[in-house]
């Protein structure tokens, strides 16, 4: 059975700074963007001496800022609670707070923090955002999935925001680039990752600004779920 961490708060405008919902089963988390992924990895992180990352995304989402890094919590920092973790953040001259942990740095965060503890790095984007600064990965493209996916090898940390299946149409509108069957056999594939143990731990967000909005998101993460065999959907 699945439990709420941070309970549904609707179909919100998440911006770079809002949570509206994270999800977890077993060793599975969905939220509707990537600011608490680098806190559902820290289980992993006690867990496993070295691990791998596959980051599956639109965008890098690797920008990096010492200032931001200068106010990294270390202190008992992997002891927190979602609620200690999505209130990080600081003063600037623009807001009262900035949030520390935000959907186009926490990766970047991670990289500085952990990245000695990662082996391997591997990265399937569109080329948008920030680069990951100071790692060597191997860069996948489209049709070499969802079979890549079988060959993965070690313990491995698993990323994807389904804003990957998404692009821009020659009208302006966002809408879905794959198939309904290639979808469904990302979801095959990884959850037979995780039956055999090689992915420690998923996270998926559904960025549904950047996929066709709520309606898109969450259509392409039914056909997912029917894939990794998860029976979980948004309430009404």
């Amino acid at each position: 059975m699945g439990e709420w961490i941070v309970d549904f708060q609707g179909r919100n405008h998440s911006t770079a700074i809002k949570l509206n919902f994270l999800w977890k089963q077993d060793n599975i988390f969905f939220m509707d963007n990537h600011r608490a992924a680098l806190w559902c990895w820290l289980e992993s992180l006690k867990k496993n001496e070295k691990l791998n990352l596959f980051h599956v995304d639109r965008h890098f989402d690797a920008l990096f800022s010492k200032q931001d890094y200068s106010h990294f919590p270390h202190e008992n920092f992997e002891r927190f609670g979602i609620s200690e973790y999505l209130e990080c953040g600081y003063d600037n001259d623009f807001f009262a707070v900035t949030p520390l942990f935000r959907w186009d740095n926490y990766l970047g965060l991670f990289i500085e923090k952990y990245g000695e503890r990662i082996e391997n790095w591997a990265f399937a984007t569109h080329g948008k955002g920030t680069t990951p600064h100071a790692v060597r990965y191997a860069a996948y493209e489209p049709w070499e999935f969802p079979a890549a996916l079988g060959g993965l090898e070690g313990d491995w940390i698993f990323n994807l925001d389904l804003d990957y299946f998404f692009g821009r149409m020659a009208d302006g509108k966002m809408d879905r680039l794959f198939t309904d069957e290639y979808i469904r056999g990302w979801g095959a594939e990884l959850r037979k990752g995780l039956a055999r143990g090689a992915i420690k731990t998923l996270t998926v967000s559904l960025s549904p600004e950047c996929a066709a909005g709520w309606a898109g998101a969450e259509a392409a993460l039914a056909v997912l779920n029917e894939g990794l065999e998860i029976d979980f959907s948004l309430p009404e």
